[in-house]
Order: structure tokens, then C-alpha cells, then sequence
């Protein structure tokens, strides 16, 4: 056994799962903690990628390579974007997870079995209504829906027939932004996953009573296709160091965080723990803090800001407010500086400990990076990462920077009063984390706010937004301030989620004109690109 799996684990505590593990021992968050807890994220992301992933697993390489126990955990990859246009998140170079293509294309059918159970209970309210039952149940007011693993537009709006003189108006999620998804990243252990699905609101009956799963007796059905998926994953860098793979809800769309029940582990196992939170700090890191960290009562040590000198030339280049096109290199630098900046100053906001990571490319030119480097050590303590490249025995300056940069947590300067109403934690999350200047609502989104304003007091935001942007617009590329509209609202009573939808944000992505699903040939048993 070449792998550090029993560094950490006894045999005991794992199954095989193919070429993967699980681990069947379940934990709770110590209630002395002792670990430290590192997040990464990083700015606004570009086509190049920033390298997040890559850097968590170099991060974690460094540690263990450099006498620390360490443990990453992660989110696992959606099929959607894997086939659509975003490529897998197995990392890359040096910091690669093992069987990536296994990895990336179902894995341990975790996702499957998210669906299975999430559209079991769609099928079920419907097949009430099909039957006339007890529960008669209102078809015009179902609160739950179907979903997929696969990027699919068609699936966005649907209208189908479910019983003879009976049709409805519904649509798909993806997976990964499922309210069972959610629910399955922030439940503490399988009893808590169980009473929290039992006492979730999926409808209303034709006398407007409240129903919850419970009340649809499939329960245990529920629990029986999740058992193996509710275990979290055990995979290995190339280092053939631990990484606790389990949950994979978006950031853009969802609240972007692996699973709380992964997090526990590893904060059982090792003296340092890395997780990341996807896309940039507005998104992820964001909700991680408003979010995971409110329902778990954790703080990290250390929140790694992720950049890389292409992305900071690609959003100087494409600055909104550039009257002309630059040429010079240094002045594209300077401008995409901004989004830096803007990252680094939410999470100080949040009163967050914070240290830069330039996630180096083999073709940076030195100067340009020396010019960056020394930008950002302005900021914060910063550090150049070569793992992609070198691994971690070269990597002996990151290995310091981390250690030396984490510090005892302080207290959190929540985004917004849980306990406000909801325009006014939107409109704060707007303000302060999306450069809102006036934020205005559609009828839509008004309507639904105060149909659902009793059920929705102590609900935290969960924006949905584009990911490119540090405001709601793609076309807004600067941290300038920016006029915010709510589109629409979604409510994901299963986690308490009031889920704001700004600008043209789909729940259900769409495939690219060309999708990787194109790309991909198959070389014997293994995938790669062309």
C-alpha cells in the first residue's frame, strides 16, 4: 500500500468502493477543535483557470511532504460541466488527483443516488395527485423539483401532463444545484440528513396545508438509495496523500462547499485540513462564511486567495473601463490588480485571515511575475507556487507561507442579520459583496418574497449569479458599482436557503455550441482530450 490511507484511517473504518474508498465511520466537528482549518478560494476566474484545485492539492502535497499531517477535502465533480464547457476538477500537473477520468465521469455514483432520491420524491407528489389521496395535494403549488447530472436547456421550463384533466409548469435543476444536494453538504451525519428531509415543505394541499416529505411515507426509501452516498470518498493525490472527496454543489447556482460530513473527518484526523469553495471569494468563500460557518460554528485559521498572473492580464485587458485597447503589459497588470484588491477586501470585511497564492504558469514571464509578486506583497503575505510544475520538494516557501500565515480565528463580520427580513439580507449581500448601488426586484421576485415571507424569517441568501463578474453581469467586468436587479427567487426549504436569482441565471445550464462531450475519445480504459 503505496497511498498515507493508514496514516489516517484504520482499516476498520473504510470499504472499498472500486478503485475508490469510503469511510463508513462517522464523525461529529470536535467540540474542542484542534486542526486548523484552511479555505481557498480565489478572484473572479477566466478561461485560463485559476488553478484553485491545483492549489489546494499543492498546499496539501507541501504539508505532508514537509513533516505535517494534513488532510484536503473537496467537492466532486459534476458530469454537467465535465461534458459541457468547464472540463473536469481533479486538479492537474503534479497536483492531480488520481484517476481523474474515473473521478470525473460518476465516480462513485454519489450523484446518481442524490438524483434517484430527489426525483423519488417528485414522483411521489405527483403520484398523489394522480391518485386523488388523502394529501390532496395542490399541483399548482409544488415546491420541489426534478433533476439531472447533464447540462441540458430543454430541461429549464417544462409543461407535462400528471394526471388526465391535470398538467403543470415545472423545470430541472442540475444536480449540483438540487435542494437535495444542499442539504446533503450541510447534514452533520445521516440522523441529521433523515430529520431534516422528513420535516422539509415539497407543497400545499388545495386547502393551503403545509406537506413535508414525512408525509409522503417514503422515508426510508429516501435513506436506503443515499446509504452508500451519505459515506464520504477517500481519493489520493499523486503524492499519494488523503483527499476527502464528497458533495459537489456549485457556487454560482448553490452555496459551492463540500460536505460538512467530510469536513468532520478530516477535522478528526489531521492537524491541518484544506477545503475550497468554488469560483471566486463573492460566490464560494462567501457563502462558506454566511453559510457553512453559521451552521457548523467553525472559522478558518487561513483563507488562501488563489491568482495567477494570466487572470490578472485578462481582467485588466477586458477591464469595462477601458476607453482604448492596452498593449502595455505592466498597465494590464495594474488595472486587473483591481479584482485582487476587491477579493482581498471582502474577506477582510468578513475580519478573515488572508494570504495570497500566485498560482504559477510554465510560460509567466519572470519580470511580469516579479512586478505582480511584488503587488501583491504589498496586500498581504504572498507567496509563488510552482507545485503544477516542480511538486512539493521545490515548494519549500509555500510550505512556510502557509504555516506562518495561520492564525487563531477571530470573530466573523457577518454579510447580514440572519435574523433580518429577507429584502434586506439581499439587499445587503448586493451591497456589500456584489457592488450593488440601487437593487431593485422584479414582480415576480416580489410576489414570491411575500407569498413566502412566513415561512422565510431565519433563511440565509444563497445568490445566484455569474461567476465572471465581481457584480451580476458579465459585461460588468470592474469593481465599480453597479444598479442590481432580482430576476426571480427559488426557496430551498431543506436548508433554509432564500436563493436570489440576478440577471439571466439558470439553474439548469446549457451545453456550449461545440461541448467537451465532443472532445472526449476513449484509449482503451482511459479518457483523454484530443
Amino acid at each position: 500500500m503505496t497511498n498515507n490511507i493508514f496514516k489516517y484511517f484504520n482499516i476498520k473504518e473504510l470499504e472499498k468502493f472500486g478503485k475508490f474508498y469510503k469511510v463508513k465511520k462517522e464523525y461529529e466537528i470536535p467540540k474542542k477543535l484542534e486542526s486548523k482549518l484552511i479555505l481557498v478560494t480565489s478572484i473572479n476566474p477566466t478561461p485560463e483557470g485559476e488553478g484553485k484545485t491545483t492549489t489546494l492539492i499543492g498546499i496539501n502535497d507541501c504539508l505532508n511532504y514537509f513533516g505535517k499531517e494534513s488532510i484536503a477535502c473537496l467537492r466532486q465533480p459534476s458530469m454537467g460541466p465535465y461534458f459541457g464547457i468547464k472540463g473536469g476538477a481533479t486538479g492537474s500537473g503534479k497536483c492531480e488527483i488520481q484517476n481523474p477520468e474515473k473521478v470525473n465521469c460518476g465516480f462513485t455514483n454519489d450523484f446518481y443516488a442524490i438524483e434517484a432520491a430527489n426525483n423519488l420524491i417528485m414522483s411521489v407528489i405527483e403520484n398523489e395527485i394522480y391518485f386523488n389521496t388523502d394529501l390532496e395535494i395542490d399541483p399548482q403549488k409544488i415546491i420541489w423539483k426534478r433533476c439531472i447530472d447533464i447540462n441540458d436547456r430543454s430541461l429549464r421550463d417544462i409543461n407535462y401532463q400528471v394526471s388526465k384533466n391535470t398538467k403543470i409548469n415545472s423545470s430541472f435543476s442540475i444536480t449540483a444545484a438540487s435542494n437535495l444536494m444542499a442539504l446533503f453538504c450541510l447534514a452533520k451525519s445521516k440522523s441529521d440528513f433523515k430529520k431534516r428531509i422528513e420535516n422539509t415543505l415539497v407543497a400545499f394541499s388545495k386547502s393551503n396545508k403545509a406537506i413535508y416529505v414525512k408525509d409522503l411515507n417514503i422515508i426510508d426509501s429516501i435513506m436506503l438509495i443515499l446509504d452508500d452516498a451519505l459515506k464520504p470518498n477517500l481519493v489520493f493525490s499523486q503524492d499519494n496523500n488523503p483527499i476527502i472527496m464528497h458533495g459537489g454543489p456549485f457556487a454560482n447556482i448553490a452555496h459551492g462547499c463540500n460536505s460538512v460530513i467530510a469536513l468532520s473527518c478530516g477535522l478528526n484526523k489531521a492537524e491541518y485540513v484544506l477545503t475550497e469553495a468554488g469560483f471566486g471569494s463573492e460566490l464560494g468563500a462567501e457563502k462558506f462564511i454566511n453559510i457553512l460557518c453559521r451552521e457548523t460554528n467553525l472559522v478558518p485559521n487561513l483563507v488562501v486567495l488563489t491568482i495567477t498572473l494570466k487572470a490578472i492580464k485578462y481582467h485588466g485587458v477586458n477591464n469595462s473601463n477601458n476607453t482604448s485597447p492596452l498593449t502595455d503589459e505592466k498597465e494590464k497588470i495594474d488595472i486587473g490588480f483591481n479584482n485582487v484588491i476587491h477579493h482581498f477586501n471582502l474577506l477582510k470585511n468578513l475580519n478573515l485571515n488572508v494570504c495570497i497564492v500566485i498560482n504559477k504558469f510554465s510560460d509567466d514571464n519572470k519580470n511580469e511575475l516579479d512586478y505582480l509578486f511584488n503587488k501583491s506583497s504589498e496586500l498581504t503575505k504572498t507567496v509563488i507556487s510552482t507545485m503544477w510544475q516542480d511538486g512539493a520538494s521545490k515548494n519549500k516557501s509555500l510550505f512556510e507561507t502557509i504555516i506562518e500565515s495561520v492564525q487563531e480565528p477571530k470573530p466573523i463580520n457577518w454579510t447580514y442579520d440572519l435574523k433580518d427580513n429577507a429584502v434586506n439580507k439581499i439587499n445587503d449581500l448586493s451591497t456589500k459583496v456584489y457592488n450593488g448601488a440601487t437593487i431593485t426586484y422584479s414582480d415576480l421576485a416580489t410576489a414570491k418574497l411575500k407569498d413566502n415571507e412566513n415561512w422565510i424569517q431565519d433563511y440565509y441568501v444563497c445568490g445566484a449569479k455569474t461567476p465572471y463578474s465581481p457584480s451580476i453581469k458579465n459585461e460588468y467586468m470592474d469593481t465599480n458599482k453597479h444598479d442590481i436587479h432580482v430576476e426571480d427567487i427559488e426557496i430551498n426549504h431543506a436548508v433554509k436557503f432564500i436563493i436570489p436569482i440576478f440577471s439571466k441565471t439558470f439553474l439548469m445550464p446549457g451545453l456550449p455550441k461545440v461541448p467537451n462531450a465532443k472532445k472526449i475519445k476513449i484509449n482503451f480504459d482511459k479518457f483523454k482530450y484530443e
